[in-house]
C-alpha cells in the first residue's frame, strides 16, 4: 500500500514540476529585436533541479536491499559531510521512502520540517517537492499509527476472549466436580439404603 502511495505522490510531483517549469518558461522576457540580419539565440532554460530527487526514489525502490542500503548510506554521508539544503533534502527523501527495512517516515518528516523552518537555499520547485513529501510522510505516519491501534485492539480482544474461555473452562470444571461429588454421595446413600434393606430382610431358611 505504501509503495503505491509513493508512486501516486511521485506522479503528482512530476506533474507539479512540469507545471512549474512551464510557468517559469512563460515568465522569460521576450527576446529583443536584434540587428537586421543578425540571428537572435533564445536563452537556454535552466534545468528543473528536481531530477536528482527522483533518481534517489528510483534507487530506493523495492527489489534490491543492497542497492537501497547503499543509496541511503550515500545520502547520509553527503548530508553530513556537505550539509547543503539539497543534500539534506535528498537524505530525508531516501530515509522516508517506503519499501526498505530502514524506512523511517517519522524522522524523515522531522528532517524536512527542520530544513524548511531554517535558512535554506531551496528553489521554489524544491520547496514544493519538500512539502509534498512532508504530506506523504504525514499520511504514512497516520496510517501506521492507525494500524498499530487496530493491532492493539485485536490483541486486547483476543486476550479478552482467552480470559472468557478460561472462565468458562473453570466454571465447567467446577460444575463437573460438583456433579461427581453429588453422584458419589448419591451412590453412598443408595449403598446405605441397600445395606439397611439387607439387615431388615430375614435370611432365607
Amino acid at each position: 500500500m505504501t509503495f503505491i502511495l509513493q508512486l501516486t505522490v511521485r506522479s503528482a510531483l512530476v506533474a507539479v514540476a512540469a507545471i512549474a517549469v512551464t510557468a517559469c518558461a512563460g515568465l522569460q522576457p521576450a527576446s529583443k529585436p536584434g540587428v537586421p540580419g543578425q540571428t537572435v539565440t533564445a536563452p537556454t532554460p535552466k534545468p528543473t533541479g528536481v531530477t536528482s530527487y527522483f533518481e534517489v526514489l528510483d534507487l530506493m525502490a523495492p527489489g534490491d536491499a543492497v542497492r537501497q542500503s547503499t543509496e541511503l548510506a550515500s545520502t547520509l554521508s553527503q548530508a553530513q559531510q556537505n550539509p547543503t539544503s539539497s543534500n539534506r533534502l535528498r537524505h530525508a527523501i531516501a530515509l522516508g521512502a517506503a519499501g526498505h527495512s530502514s524506512s523511517n517516515p517519522v524522522e524523515a518528516r522531522r528532517l524536512i520540517t527542520e530544513l524548511l523552518a531554517g535558512v535554506h537555499d531551496l528553489t521554489s520547485q524544491e520547496i514544493s517537492l519538500a512539502n509534498a513529501f512532508q504530506r506523504e510522510f504525514d499520511a504514512r505516519v497516520a496510517l501506521y499509527a492507525g494500524l498499530a491501534r487496530q493491532r492493539e485492539e485485536s490483541e486486547r480482544q483476543m486476550e479478552s476472549l482467552g480470559a472468557d474461555d478460561d472462565r468458562r473452562y473453570s466454571a465447567l470444571n467446577a460444575e463437573t466436580q460438583r456433579l461427581k461429588k453429588a453422584l458419589a454421595e448419591a451412590e453412598r446413600k443408595l449403598e446405605a439404603v441397600a445395606e439397611m434393606e439387607r439387615t431388615l430382610t430375614p435370611e432365607s431358611q
